[in-house]
């Protein structure tokens, strides 16, 4: 089955990444980028995740995981050894737990993003090959975002003058192709 591309609010949501070593590390600086509140449990951390957890004030645990651990969670990123994701995937299927494995197995993935402002690009090649994803995502200009509050303030005032859906529609494509004829003006 495909998977479905989406943004998710994690606010006020449960977030548990387990795992201490590189894998992890990609999931908590993701994690750390969106301002989510998350926690951590893994047996051993590396040197580099284990600082990043201190200096961001992140909630992190020198343990064991363990099925109670995941329980009440909305989604867990289970980023250490294998036998420990499988434990943790099989977990979190049991507790109805989106959960996220390092090898690409688990509900969800994290495609690679770029993010300027409020625009954000994200781009998967769905595991095939992780890195393409990534090159991709560098060649992506997001300058555009930011003009975007402008161009959002545009779009507010004709959604709120033009009710005719058609009429708004046109109007919308319009300052659109505005922005595109005149791109460094605004």
């Amino acid at each position: 089955m495909e998977k479905l591309a989406v943004f998710l609010s994690l606010e006020g949501r449960k977030v548990l990444v387990v795992g201490g070593g590189t894998a992890a590390l990609i999931k908590i600086k993701t994690l750390l980028d969106i301002q989510s509140d998350f926690k951590v449990i893994s047996k051993e951390y590396a040197q580099q995740t284990e600082k990043i957890l201190k200096e961001n004030v992140v909630n992190y645990q020198k343990k064991e995981i363990k099925k109670e651990d995941i329980k009440d969670v909305f989604i867990v990123f289970a980023a250490a050894e294998k036998n420990v994701n499988d434990s943790v995937a099989k977990w979190a299927k049991e507790l109805n737990v989106l959960c996220c494995k390092a090898d690409g197995k688990g509900d969800f993935i994290l495609p690679y993003h770029k993010r300027e402002g409020k625009l954000t690009v994200a781009v998967s090649t769905d595991g095939l090959f992780p890195l393409l994803g990534k090159k991709i995502c560098e060649t992506i200009d997001l300058s555009i975002g930011k003009e975007l509050y402008y161009l959002g303030e545009k779009r507010k005032k004709i959604i709120e003058c033009i009710h005719d859906k058609k009429e708004r529609k046109k109007a919308l494509e319009q300052l659109l192709k505005e922005y595109q004829t005149n791109e460094k003006k605004y």
